[in-house]
């Protein structure tokens, strides 16, 4: 029988608690940079935003092969660059949309078929669009293969369903936009979310897409599903401004005309 190398059982212990004790660090890092992105989302602040994504560019500085830390620091920038149209900030936008757009780049190529990716490429597409919206027959067909590919590759990935709304929502009818075709795709979105209370806590993108959810049905003429569905993002989060202070009133003056 052979013995047991008690210094090799060692080595090897000691490995598995490291990488146990870096997947928690890096696990606990991720949900810091949610926390802190949802504040930048819920305050529209473009200098917290910029605070979050230094934090997010040195996490990633710290574990450059780490792919999974690159999409963190990938969604933070789409949330700042998101928060630079809110704001009509556009050389700011054009400056972080070159980094988010070469690191979608480099995390398609450790990845052709990730989803999520997909869905960040559309919507840095579909962002561009907003604040030059004359690239649209150029950018509009390119967004629409990604959301495609984010749907192809992982049904169950809410973040493709969120930009296929927004295509529909946003696009003419005559262009093949659909109003009660954007309902559907955001509610699909929501359904998925709402699977794991833990991924809409201090989530900015799910009562994001509860906002646009709202923003179409008021669009459809359908009051009472867009004040149902406000609300609903106001007892996940009172400070909600958007929906609070402008998405309601403008709601509560179209019921009136």
């Amino acid at each position: 029988m052979k013995t047991i190398n008690l210094k090799s059982v060692s080595i090897i212990l000691m490995t598995i608690l490291f990488f146990l004790s870096y997947n928690q660090t890096l696990g606990q890092r991720s949900e810091d940079l949610k926390k802190q992105s949802y504040k930048a989302y819920l305050t529209n602040s473009l200098s917290i935003w910029k605070i979050v994504e230094q934090n997010a560019e040195k996490q990633y500085n710290a574990s450059p092969n780490n792919m999974q830390v690159l999409l963190e620091l990938t969604k933070v920038q789409y949330g700042l660059l998101n928060t630079c149209l809110a704001n009509e900030e556009k050389k700011v936008f054009n400056q972080y949309l070159e980094k988010a757009e070469k690191n979608v780049e480099t995390l398609l190529e450790a990845n052709e078929r990730w989803a999520e990716v997909h869905a960040l490429r559309a919507a840095l597409y579909s962002l561009e669009m907003g604040f030059s919206p004359s690239k649209g027959m150029f950018l509009g067909p390119k967004s629409e293969e990604h959301i495609d590919k984010a749907i192809k590759y992982d049904a169950t990935e809410p973040a493709g369903w969120v930009q296929k709304g927004g295509s529909k929502l946003h696009t003419p009818k005559a262009f093949g936009g659909s109003i009660s075709e954007a309902i559907n795709y955001y509610q699909k979105a929501i359904e998925l979310y709402e699977r794991d209370t833990t991924e809409i806590k201090n989530n900015w993108q799910y009562i994001n897409t509860l906002a646009w959810l709202g923003i179409a049905f008021s669009k459809n003429e359908a009051y009472d599903k867009a004040k149902a569905t406000y609300e609903k993002a106001l007892k996940i989060e009172p400070e909600y401004g958007w929906v609070k202070h402008v998405l309601m009133k403008n709601l509560e003056q179209a019921m009136k005309e």
